[in-house]
C-alpha cells in the first residue's frame, strides 16, 4: 500500500496519509539511553585454595588443599593396590595398561547391551521394533546404568573420606584429654616414629603410649648402663689404690712393738 500506514485499534482502521505523517517530522523522539557509568567495572577474583600440595598432571600445575590432597592420596592407595595385576595381566597381552583397560571397558559394556537387547526382545512392547533402535535404546540404558553406578560409587567413596575423617578426630579429641599440653604444641610436636605406629594401624593414643613406653624403656636402659659403666670405673680406681699403697713387712711389726 503506497505511502500509507494502516493500523488496525479498537476494532477500527486509522489511516494516515503522506501531510499527516509529515506532521511528525519535526519532532524527535529520545529514545531512553542508558547512563553510562565512570566507574570502571572491577572483576571479582575467585579465592584461591589455601596452598596445601603442588601436583603435576597431564604437563599442568595445580594447587591442592589439604580435603583434595586427602581424597586423591586415597584414591591413589586404591590404585597402587589393583595397578600391578593389572599392568601383568596387559602385558601378557602384548598391550599397554591404557589399552587393556579399555578393551576390559568396551568388553564389559557390548557384554551389558547385548544382555539389554535380550531383554527388550522378551517384552511384548517391543514387539516388532527393529534391531538397529533395539541396540539405540539398551546402549541408552547402559549407559545411564554405568553413569548412576559411577555416581554411587563416588558417593560412597565420599562417603568413607567423612567416616575417616569423622574417626581421626574422635582419635585426636580423646588424645588431646589424656595429654592436653599438647593442644598447644601442634602434630609436629610428635616424634615421626608415633606417625608410623600410626600408618600400621595404632590409633593416635595407642601410637603414642607405645611410643612413650619405648621411650621408657630405652631411658631406663641408658640408665642402668651409665651407672654400670660409673660402678665399672669406681672399682677400678678402688683397686689401684690398694695396689699402690706398699707392702708391709715383719720389721715393722717389730718396730711397733719394740716402741712400745
Amino acid at each position: 500500500m503506497d505511502n500509507e500506514l494502516n493500523e488496525v485499534q479498537n476494532d477500527g482502521e486509522l489511516t494516515v496519509n503522506d501531510s499527516e505523517e509529515n506532521l511528525f517530522d519535526d519532532y524527535e523522539v529520545e529514545e531512553d539511553k542508558p547512563v553510562e557509568s565512570t566507574e570502571e567495572p572491577t572483576e571479582t577474583e575467585e579465592p584461591e585454595p589455601d596452598p596445601f600440595l603442588k601436583i603435576k598432571f597431564n604437563g599442568e600445575e595445580k594447587i591442592l588443599d589439604e580435603d583434595e590432597a586427602r581424597v586423591l592420596a586415597q584414591k591413589g592407595m586404591n590404585y597402587d593396590r589393583f595397578y600391578e595385576p593389572i599392568e601383568r595381566l596387559a602385558r601378557m597381552n602384548g598391550m599397554s595398561v591404557g589399552d587393556y583397560v579399555n578393551k576390559l571397558n568396551d568388553t564389559q559394556i557390548q557384554y551389558e547391551v547385548s544382555n539389554e537387547i535380550e531383554n527388550l526382545r522378551n517384552d511384548p512392547k517391543y514387539e516388532g521394533v527393529s534391531d538397529e533402535v533395539l541396540e539405540e535404546i539398551a546402549t541408552a540404558r547402559v549407559n545411564e546404568s554405568i553413569s548412576n553406578k559411577d555416581k554411587q560409587y563416588q558417593e560412597e567413596i565420599n562417603g568413607q573420606t567423612a567416616a575417616q575423617e569423622a574417626q581421626v578426630q574422635r582419635e585426636i579429641e580423646k588424645f588431646l584429654d589424656e595429654y592436653p599440653e599438647f593442644r598447644d604444641k601442634g602434630p609436629d610436636a610428635l616424634d615421626p616414629k608415633v606417625y608410623d605406629y600410626i600408618n600400621n594401624g595404632y590409633s593416635l593414643l595407642e601410637a603414642y603410649e607405645k611410643w612413650n613406653r619405648e621411650q621408657t624403656r630405652t631411658s631406663q636402659a641408658m640408665t642402668k648402663m651409665k651407672n654400670s659403666q660409673i660402678n665399672e670405673a669406681n672399682r677400678k680406681k678402688s683397686l689401684g689404690n690398694i695396689s699402690n699403697a706398699g707392702s708391709v713387712d715383719s720389721d715393722d711389726f717389730m718396730k711397733g712393738f719394740l716402741n712400745g
